[in-house]
């Protein structure tokens, strides 16, 4: 690596980002002037309204209840400053068509005892009226129970208050003040750093193909990760600038607010301390350095398969959508930094910014939530250097060729789908999933699970039908020969009990999950032994097999390297079960899938070790007493470190044993 050269192209980035105009906009007039507006001005709004509703005169009638007009009308008149409204009390023939007309905001009835306010709710002013009338009639009803209390000669503040309450905030100003900082303000941080991100990252990737000088500058006398690094750095560099602005823009304008808060209040002799909130600021800037360059990477990563700046806005969205959901994290009951949320892109970063204006220090979490985000930036640096270096994906139509979107009458025989064809599958069998699939298995219970694996399995059939797929290719339809299937059976069992080592050393760090899965175990106990077999063991083994093994794997296998298929594919099996706990195990489990369905190019071979496994963690559930005799060790509640290594190398030996069966037999699909 030549760092003359990559400051060189560094210069030349920065140079053609600040070129561009909308950059420009998104990084200083957004931050510098719309901000401090909407914040200040929102409030001023705000507190304009309010006085203008009190300065109004909102007009009110009684029906049938004269006794009861003279009373509160001189409530209304005595008390307007507590009521906070100017109420003018006018007579009326017929008070419900006066209300209806608008005549009248709202009116008082009596039936016997019961009074009853009558409002139009889909009007403000009618809302506004009715609480007035409200506020009115608590004070009439406080004053008649007074009279009656007084009338039966007891004491009035001994029926009324018998035990004197009294409240006391413990908290400081700044904490509390930190507190509201701590929920808003890990979304303005994380949405900012990625908007300074999107539009950098889409003029050095989709810009330079839009402009024609991608392949001028991929002929310059530099090496692909050079390249990479300058636009990297350029756009990282961007992202935090326009980040540090924001934080310095709405920093001054919540000091604006609170400053002018505390002058209103001056008589209540609440002292507030700015300096409290420094090492807070610090540390949440060298957060969002860390946090830019793993935007930045995702961003360029995503916007690199555009073939212009229109298309590269339509694949930018979803990625923002994901990154401002997890935004909200703060703002979720009950959801804090801890050992497993400091591990979760984006939302680590919420947390961690909420938890530091909120004065909860935990350093040991900070490092975490700082290196897991150095490791997911450079992941997601070596899948951009992977992209650089692939010119059938660099200069390719991206995800705008599709299959799906074209006729199906004009589409050739035996063709393959693309990578564009594979996130738009993936995408929707997930929403499918979450949507559809969640939604039966409330309404169906164990009848919903079946649902799922129906979707899971018809969603990449239709898919391949409707392109006119090489379903054989595609799919690794292939009978397997028997060295494979044996290689793969020594697959399955090695993966189950690696799994089971793994899940026994993870279950203390992710006891939520296993308690989750724990009742999954509950659910399942009431089936049939059939039923479980059906739906737990052999519709998965085929659905997810023609999904992942299939569609997924039989993609990529043409598109990148054998160990990047092998990966991604494995990565994405474990992310489907969306369990924290699951995301370790199934990806042990789901490698031996992977590498076995590889090698022998069949995916009957895969479906064979799913269906093992899944069979053995059915026959567990239905018969934990039996299993229990033969193989102690896997109903045990936890694993000593004797049985745990025993377990774990039988695994490594099985692993062996499996690789020397299945090695050599490469895909001939």
């Amino acid at each position: 690596m030549n760092i003359k050269r990559m400051g060189a192209l560094f210069k030349r980035e920065i140079r053609d980002i600040f070129r561009d105009k909308k950059t420009m906009i998104m990084m200083v007039l957004l931050p510098l002037v719309l901000y401090p507006l909407l914040i200040v001005g929102v409030a001023l709004l705000s507190t304009a309204i309010i006085q203008s509703q009190e300065e109004k005169t909102y007009t009110v009638a009684f029906e049938d209840c004269a006794d009861l007009e003279a009373e509160i009308s001189e409530i209304l008149s005595k008390e307007q400053e507590e009521i906070g409204y100017s109420m003018e009390v006018v007579s009326k023939m017929s008070c419900k068509e006066a209300l209806e007309a608008e005549e009248i905001d709202a009116y008082v009835s009596m039936d016997q005892k019961e009074i009853t306010i009558n409002y139009l709710s889909a009007k403000e002013r009618s809302v506004t009226a009715s609480g007035a009338l409200d506020e009115a009639l608590d004070i009439y009803k406080a004053s008649l129970t007074k009279q009656q209390i007084e009338a039966a000669g007891l004491d009035v503040d001994e029926i009324l208050n018998p035990v004197k309450i009294a409240d006391k905030d413990m908290s400081t100003a700044e904490e509390s003040i930190g507190s509201v900082i701590g929920m808003m303000m890990p979304f303005f941080i994380i949405t900012m750093i990625l908007l300074g991100a999107i539009y950098p990252a889409i003029d050095v990737t989709a810009g330079e193909k839009e402009r024609g000088t991608l392949e001028t500058l991929l002929t310059l006398p530099v090496t692909n990760f050079e390249m990479i690094m300058s636009k990297f750095l350029a756009v990282s560099c961007i992202a935090c600038v326009s980040a540090i602005l924001n934080v310095i823009s709405m920093g001054a304008a919540m000091a604006f607010l609170v400053t002018s808060s505390l002058a209103s209040a001056a008589d209540m002799n609440i002292s507030f301390d700015f300096a409290v909130f420094l090492p807070g600021i610090l540390f949440t800037i060298l957060v969002m350095m860390v946090f830019a360059l793993f935007v930045t990477a995702v961003c360029m990563c995503t916007c690199v398969f555009a073939k212009n700046f229109k298309d590269a806005n339509n694949y930018a969205t979803p990625v923002m959508f994901v990154f401002m959901f997890a935004a909200y994290a703060p703002m979720l009951p009950d959801v804090e930094l801890t050992v497993q949320t400091a591990a979760i892109p984006v939302v680590n970063v919420a947390l961690l910014v909420a938890g530091l204006f909120e004065f909860n220090y935990n350093y040991a979490l900070f490092g975490v939530v700082l290196a897991s985000n150095i490791a997911y930036s450079l992941l997601a640096i070596m899948v951009l250097g992977r992209i650089y270096n692939s010119e059938s994906v660099l200069f390719s139509e991206g995800f705008s060729s599709v299959k799906l979107f074209d006729k199906r009458s004009e589409m050739k025989e035996k063709q393959m789908p693309g990578i564009g064809d594979c996130v738009l599958l993936m995408c929707v069998v997930l929403l499918l999933m979450l949507y559809g699939g969640t939604y039966t298995q409330l309404k169906l219970g164990f009848g919903g699970v079946a649902v799922q694996q129906a979707i899971i399995l018809i969603c990449p059939l239709v898919y391949a039908w409707y392109m006119k797929a090489d379903a054989k290719k595609l799919f690794s339809v292939k009978v397997p020969k028997i060295k494979g299937i044996l290689g793969g059976i020594c697959f399955a069992f090695a993966g189950f009990l690696l799994a089971l080592v793994v899940g026994a050393l993870l279950t203390p760090v992710f006891p939520q999950s296993a308690e989750s899965l724990k009742a999954m175990d509950e659910m399942i106990k009431e089936q049939p032994a059939w039923a479980l077999i059906l739906v737990m063991a052999l519709m998965p083994a085929i659905g997810e097999e023609f999904l992942f093994r299939g569609f997924l794997m039989g993609t990529l296998r043409g598109k990148c390297k054998p160990w990047v298929a092998i990966i991604v594919t494995t990565l994405i099996f474990a992310a489907y079960h969306m369990s924290v706990l699951k995301m370790f195990t199934i990806s042990i489990i789901g490698l031996g899938f992977t590498v076995a369905a590889y090698m022998t190019g069949s995916i009957f071979v895969s479906m064979l070790m799913h269906f093992i496994n899944n069979g053995v963690s059915v026959l567990i559930s239905l018969y934990p007493e039996q299993v229990g005799k033969m193989f102690p060790i896997l109903m045990a509640e936890s694993l000593g470190a004797v049985e745990m290594l025993v377990t774990a190398l039988l695994g490594v030996i099985l692993a062996i044993v499996g690789w020397l069966l299945v090695k050599g037999k490469k895909k001939t699909v």
